[in-house]
């Protein structure tokens, strides 16, 4: 059968066109449809991955909590301990006041014995300061007013709130603060604020990667440092020394901006730090 061209035209100028729209029309439907599911598939993985960093930070945020408890418990014992050790002593010390008995001496041994009194004075003097001397190095900060040396240059974008709430808005919610947080640019240098040991280097749920430096009873900690670390656990670091950079690895104050997420701790309790920068 031969196709006359002209009615084929025809046919294509009256019905061609709307045979054109609706396969338009159905092809536009169907990548609507097919962007649409991807779409919402990315987006439950999105909320699932989400979901997941909330529950491992609500876990991570009980076991700081256990362990602060723990801090506390055995603070407590040593407490009763010392206290137990005083009274023995005491007890002892009356005791051996009771059985003293008054020893006549004649002249000769009065004498020798004062030479020799004075001699073991004079050794028991200078082994009490020794012990003084070593006690205060091993204490280090612990007897001594604590200066810390701010780890970076910067204003107090978010305060210290362990009593009270603040706005996160990062979370978009009211919510406590251990430590302070210090505004600055990424890249730039954080410092120690004081001499000690890193006891930890880890990258926290939350706070992302962090440095923990311990010297006798106060406790620093460095968060939402990049991955650049320049301390390792163990390593006895001076105050001043660089620890690492600003980064953005803390998760849950990435609203904040760029910072340094900085706390102190004494005893295992956290405590506001402004109060001892220099």
């Amino acid at each position: 059968m031969r196709i006359n061209r002209e009615n084929l035209i025809r046919f294509f100028d009256r019905k061609g066109f709307y045979i054109v729209l609706f396969l338009s029309i159905v092809v536009i439907a169907a990548t609507s449809i097919y962007v649409t599911n991807n779409n919402l598939k990315k987006l439950e993985a999105l909320r699932k991955a989400q979901q997941e960093e909330i529950n491992s930070a609500i876990e991570s945020d009980w076991g700081y909590k256990r362990e602060l408890a723990q801090a506390q418990g055995k603070k407590e014992q040593q407490n009763n301990s010392t206290t137990v050790i005083s009274q023995q002593e005491e007890s002892n010390i009356s005791d051996k006041k009771e059985n003293l008995q008054p020893v006549t001496k004649n002249s000769d041994e009065v004498k020798s014995s004062g030479k020799n009194d004075s001699l073991t004075n004079n050794k028991i003097t200078t082994a009490m300061a020794t012990n003084t001397s070593t006690i205060k190095k091993d204490n280090n900060l612990s007897s001594a007013k604590l200066v810390l040396l701010k780890p970076i240059n910067g204003d107090i974008i978010l305060e210290f709130a362990k009593d009270k709430l603040v706005f996160s808005k990062t979370l978009q919610e009211w919510t406590t603060h251990k430590g302070v947080d210090i505004g600055s640019n990424l890249g730039e240098p954080v410092l120690s604020a004081m001499d000690g040991i890193v006891t930890k280097v880890y990258k926290d749920p939350k706070l992302g990667n962090t440095v923990v430096i311990k010297n006798g009873k106060w406790e620093t900690r460095y968060a939402n440092l990049d991955d650049e670390i320049l301390v390792k656990e163990q390593e006895k670091i001076a105050r001043g020394q660089q620890i690492g950079k600003i980064g953005e690895s803390a998760k849950f104050e990435v609203g904040e901006g760029p910072h340094l997420h900085f706390e102190l701790l004494e005893n295992g309790i956290p405590v506001d730090p402004i109060a001892y920068f220099k």
